[in-house]
């Protein structure tokens, strides 16, 4: 929240936090999305008269307001786009990832996470991830499409942000002991040497396969990567979804 508000008053006095006319940068709106999320959080724990229906309005605004803003930039032509505008939009990654934080939280205010086979919650945490895993590939490696750079090269996925998701991402898991992630990692070292295989091999299998063959050619700007990536990501979710199943058994 601290972080946030600073980068939203560095772009009110137009003095944007690791700015860049030729690159991503973090702009207001994603700031303030994420400003949203967490003084939620904060407002729902230490006041106890926080109405509960402005949780779930704010927190359509943030989900209805990137959704707008990934149609917007799909479907907006280029000569509509200023690269020397002070307006610095949302990422469609950033977006899609800002989204899924958005429907977990709107859950957990409705219900508790459920202790149940199908691990929602669990799933939604780990997909808001995606985007990130794709812009890490994109830093690596130079592409811009893993950025999610449109027109304007400055609307991407900065480090800074990358930063940003991941405190938000850090704080989700741990600020509920109910996922099943916590559950099965609490069975023994062997559940947390596999969860942790599976988890860093999303990311390291397309890294070790750039590094083997390149980081592609310039007219194909997606490869056999991301398909090694999305490949893990099934693993992990698919693995987490048949041991909750056993678990479920069990009981």
């Amino acid at each position: 929240m601290l972080g946030s508000s600073i980068v939203i008053v560095s772009w009110i006095f137009s003095v944007p936090i690791l700015y860049q006319t030729d690159g991503p940068v973090l702009s207001l709106f994603t700031a303030i999305s994420l400003w949203v999320i967490v003084s939620l959080r904060i407002a729902t724990k230490h006041f106890h008269l926080w109405p509960f229906t402005a949780n779930l309005a704010f927190l359509m605004i943030v989900g209805g307001g990137n959704i707008s803003s990934i149609l917007m930039l799909l479907s907006a032509p280029a000569v509509h786009i200023n690269p020397k505008s002070n307006l610095v939009m949302t990422s469609i990654f950033t977006s899609i990832g800002l989204i899924f934080f958005s429907f977990y939280e709107i859950l957990l205010y409705l219900r508790r996470t459920p202790n149940r086979f199908w691990i929602l919650d669990d799933i939604l945490i780990h997909l808001a991830l995606v985007p990130g895993g794709l812009s890490l590939l994109g830093h690596l490696f130079q592409n811009p499409t893993y950025l999610s750079m449109s027109i304007d090269p400055r609307v991407g996925v900065s480090i800074l942000e990358m930063f940003f998701m991941f405190l938000l991402f850090l704080s989700t898991i741990l600020g509920n002991p109910n996922l099943f992630l916590w559950k099965f990692l609490k069975g023994g070292w062997s559940n947390q040497v596999t969860f942790g295989v599976l988890f860093t091999n999303q990311y390291v299998a397309p890294i070790i396969y750039l590094l083997f063959v390149g980081s592609g050619e310039k007219l194909h700007p997606f490869g056999p990567e991301i398909f090694i990536f999305f490949a893990g990501v099934i693993a992990t979710l698919g693995f987490l979804l048949f041991q909750a199943k056993i678990q479920e058994n069990k009981t």
